[in-house]
This record gives C-alpha cells, sequence and structure tokens, in this order.
C-alpha cells in the first residue's frame, strides 16, 4: 500500500495516467462512432425504406385495390438480381414442381431484401407467415409517426424448410400497419427488412469495446508506471542534490543526459545557478576573513589600551570613562564575532562535525552552571532530563544555543519566577530539548521575526544585548536539521511565559551527518 501511495504522489504518473484515460474516452469514442456511421445510420435507412414502402403500398392500393398490392408483394419476393426464369429456378421447378421454386424465392427473398405478411378476411399471405402473432390489436393501434396508423417493431423469423443456421431466428426490423379505404381497415399489413447482417456487426463493435478499453488501461496503467519511474529518478536526483547543497556542500552538481529536453535544461540552468553562489558564497568568506583581519585585531588592540591607560589614571572620573569605552569596545567585538558566527553557521560550515551524541551530560552541566546564577537572580530553577536520547550534533554549538535560551529566560523573568529545563524524547522518535519561564514572552505574532539579525522587542530595548541570540539558536537549528519553535511558556503570574523549543531529528544508526537527509 505505501508503494501505491508514494505512486499516486507521483506527478509525472498522475499525469500520465490521466492520458491513459483520456485515451479511453477517445477509443469510446471513436467505437462510439463507428457504431452509430455503420449500424444505427444503417439501421435508420431501414426503417425509413420500410415507412417509404408501405406507404407506397397504400397508394397502389388507392390506385388499383388489393390484387394490385398482392403482385407487388409478390414481385419483392424474388431478389431483384435474379428473375424466376434465372437457370436454377428451371432445375427447382423440373425437380419438385413449382412449390420448391415458391419456397426458394420466399427464402431467399427473406435473407435479401423484403419481408412481408398481409393478413385480410380471407387472405394470409408473405414470407413471414409464422409471424402472426406480431400483429396484434396493441400493434396495430399504437402510432408512431404522427397518427398514421403504424408501429415499428423488432422481431426474429425463421425458415421452417431450412436447417441452415443463416435461417434460424434471424432479426428483422418492420412496421406494423394497415391498409385503409377511408377509415375502414381493409387489411393488416407487415413490411420488414433484414438487418442480421447489421445486428451482427453492431454486435462485433459492441463486444469489442470492453476489451479495447482494458488493453487501454492496461496499456496507460504500463507506460504510466515506466515514465513515472524515469522521471521519479530524475527529480529524485534533484532532491538529493539540494539536499547536498543544503548541507553547505556547494560543489555538488545536477546530473546531465545532454538530451536538450527540460530536464537537461533545468539541471544546466541550476549548475550555472549553483556556480552562481558557490563564487557569492567564496567571495563573502573572502570579505568575512578580510573583514575579521582588518577590525577585529584593532578593537582588540584599542580595548587594551583603554583598560590600560584606565589602569594608570587609577581611580579617577577619567578612568571610569576609559574602563566603560572598553566594555563598548568589547561589546562590538561580541556583536562582530556572533555575526561571523551565523553567517558561516548559514552557510552550512561545521556540518560536517556532526556526531553521535548523547545530550544528557551536555545538558547536566548547563544545570550544574546556571542554577546558582537563577538563584542569584531571585528565579527558581529546576531541570527534567532525560538518558538515552542520543543524536547527531556538535557539542560546542548546541550547548551555545541552549545557553543563550537560559541567558535569555533569566534575563526577561522577573525576580520570583521560574526556569525549566527539559530534555526528553517525543512520541515519534525526536528529541526535544526546551527552557520553559513565566516572564513576559513573545506573542505570537512576534516569533518569526525574533529569530532575525538585531531584532529586539520594544520592551526589550532597556535591557544589554544585540539582537543576536535567538538568531545564533536558529542557525544552530538548521545546521542540526532541527526545528527551532515557540510557544507559552509558564502563566501563573498572567503572562504569557515562554517555551522555547529545540526539536532534533531521531538519529538513524548507520548514517553519517552528511547522508542525513
Amino acid at each position: 500500500m505505501d508503494a501505491i501511495k508514494k505512486l499516486m504522489r507521483n506527478t509525472m504518473f498522475r499525469l500520465s495516467l490521466l492520458g491513459a484515460m483520456l485515451t479511453m474516452v477517445s477509443v469510446a469514442a471513436a467505437l462510439g462512432l463507428v457504431y452509430y456511421s455503420m449500424i444505427e445510420t444503417e439501421l435508420g435507412r431501414v426503417e425509413q425504406a420500410n415507412i417509404n414502402e408501405i406507404a407506397e403500398l397504400q397508394n397502389l392500393y388507392d390506385e388499383a385495390g388489393l390484387a394490385r398490392v398482392k403482385a407487388a408483394m409478390d414481385a419483392g419476393l424474388v431478389p431483384p438480381t435474379l428473375s424466376s426464369e434465372a437457370p436454377e429456378y428451371k432445375q427447382l421447378f423440373d425437380a419438385g414442381g413449382i412449390a420448391a421454386v415458391e419456397r426458394a424465392v420466399t427464402v431467399r427473398g427473406a435473407s435479401y431484401e423484403a419481408l412481408y405478411f398481409l393478413q385480410t378476411r380471407r387472405v394470409v399471405r408473405g414470407n413471414i407467415l409464422g409471424q402472426g402473432d406480431l400483429i396484434t390489436s396493441e400493434n396495430i393501434d399504437q402510432s408512431e409517426d404522427g397518427g398514421k396508423g403504424y408501429s415499428k417493431i423488432n422481431f426474429l423469423y425463421s425458415d421452417p424448410n431450412s436447417d441452415s443456421e443463416d435461417f434460424i431466428d434471424r432479426r428483422a426490423r418492420g412496421i406494423v400497419g394497415n391498409l385503409r379505404l377511408g377509415e375502414d381497415r381493409v387489411a393488416a399489413i407487415i413490411v420488414g427488412r433484414d438487418v442480421e447482417a447489421i445486428s451482427r456487426t453492431g454486435d462485433r463493435i459492441r463486444s469489442t469495446l470492453p476489451p479495447a478499453l482494458a488493453l487501454a488501461a492496461i496499456l496507460g496503467l504500463i507506460s504510466s508506471w515506466f515514465v513515472s519511474r524515469s522521471f521519479a529518478a530524475r527529480v529524485e536526483a534533484f532532491n538529493r542534490l539540494a539536499t547536498d547543497v543544503r548541507a553547505g556542500n556547494l560543489d555538488r552538481r545536477a546530473p546531465r543526459n545532454h538530451s536538450e529536453d527540460e530536464m537537461d535544461l533545468l539541471a544546466e540552468h541550476l549548475n550555472d545557478m549553483l556556480d552562481h553562489i558557490d563564487r557569492l558564497m567564496q567571495a563573502m568568506r573572502y570579505a568575512g576573513d578580510s573583514i575579521a583581519h582588518d577590525l577585529r585585531s584593532p578593537l582588540t588592540r584599542l580595548r587594551t589600551r583603554l583598560e590600560s591607560a584606565a589602569v594608570e589614571l587609577g581611580d579617577t572620573p577619567e578612568a571610569d570613562v576609559l574602563f566603560s569605552a572598553a566594555e563598548d569596545a568589547s561589546e562590538l567585538l561580541t556583536t562582530f564575532d556572533g555575526v561571523l558566527r551565523i553567517a558561516r553557521l548559514e552557510a552550512g560550515e561545521r556540518r560536517e562535525l556532526l556526531q553521535p551524541t548523547d545530550p544528557k551530560p551536555l545538558l547536566d552541566d548547563l544545570a550544574e552552571l546556571y542554577e546558582p546564577a537563577c538563584e542569584d537572580a531571585g528565579l527558581a530553577f529546576t531541570a527534567d532530563i532525560s538518558k538515552g536520547t542520543d543524536i547527531l550534533a556538535d557539542r560546542g554549538l548546541l550547548s551555545q544555543a541552549v545557553s543563550n535560551l537560559v541567558e535569555n529566560a533569566i534575563k526577561y523573568t522577573p525576580k520570583g519566577g521560574r526556569i525549566h529545563l527539559e530534555l526528553r524524547k517525543t512520541r515519534n522518535g525526536r528529541v526535544l530539548i526546551s527552557v520553559t519561564d513565566n516572564g513576559p514572552g513573545i506573542p505570537a505574532e512576534d516569533r518569526d521575526r525574533v529569530k532575525e539579525r538585531f531584532v529586539r522587542l520594544d520592551k526589550s530595548r532597556t535591557l544589554p544585548g544585540s539582537g543576536l541570540g535567538l538568531a545564533l539558536v536558529d542557525a544552530v537549528a538548521d545546521l542540526h536539521r532541527a526545528e527551532f519553535t515557540m510557544e507559552d511558556g509558564f502563566n501563573d503570574r498572567d503572562t504569557l511565559g515562554l517555551k522555547a523549543n529545540i526539536i532534533l531529528p531521531r538519529r538513524r544508526p548507520g548514517v553519517k551527518p552528511d547522508e542525513k537527509k
């Protein structure tokens, strides 16, 4: 079932399947058109011939009476391509007399064109004498042609004198009507045509439709599977490329088959784009290194000189000013280092350093480190750190991210509040690291915005900081392919509180960091 679901999610398979369905509809429409043009049109011609002939017989009766109608019917029993003087009829006459000739004429007439039945009070004649049950008051009284007094019928007829299957239960279509003299009915009459050949052709076309549609469906499914399989393989190559590039491997390129089709052109353009991105990243790294070399050293020297000068001045107001300037220079260095670190993390650097790690000892150390700091700030600190939560991580970066979250909680939680550090596995096997407080929290509409660099909410402007702490946490989470989310925390102080979560993917044994998808 999973394979079928995966196949149905394949866009090319669905499009190919749609094409197969359209092919089936086209086959059905084509066979329907053939059926209509070959069968229904021909049956319509037969019905019109019957209508014209019964009208002609009525005209003959009006002009010359019943005897002329009988003569016309007798003449119609003979196929138009034969003559009563034909040699075969002479042989039949010599062998069996006029009865044998009449029987042959009747059978051959029935199998070609004319089918007649005429019934008056004293005379019954025609070549479908065994079908007298067709002439009933129900048929005769029905009218399907504007009150002209006849109805259309479909019936079977046979030649009782022949054992050939060709003359048993042959299908025919006819007209049941009356010959009238004024308003009086003179005779009941059936005029019909043999439609066995037409009906057999129609049967063959109808019987062909289901297997044709089934064949079209089977071939459509097979072709859809082959097309989608080839397309899925090429798309999977692009997905692997995107995963590798996101992991920081900018040297990877999309495979090409140089067929110049749409997918090959997409691969070409994607490779050109990656080449351009690689050049930009190299330029950025070069610029970052240059800035680090050109600015960090002067800032460090400036801070050192300010501190040295302040020490030389001793306990004077001027020394306090110099110490304050040295602290500002130190804060500039910290901000500068944070920006460079975030840039490197977003570029995918250090992802190759992710190693199987048990985060419990790391978080135990952090809990031991920050518990005294919370006590000094008048906050209650608790921790719930579970065992058996191995992950792929960089210990230093993960420690930095959790430290940022705890320090933010300490900074913004009022005295008397509480902070809780937690490590546990979720139901789907992922690892959750969370820091929860009952401070003022962050409104839901601002929780994505505060992950950006240098973004600080208005109520935080009076506290020290550069607005890079949560941006660094988000960059570390992205490097670990984890989710960094925020939600309401403890709200027992009529505040939102904040719960910051780092949700790390479960570690799959045997998968290296650069292979993890």
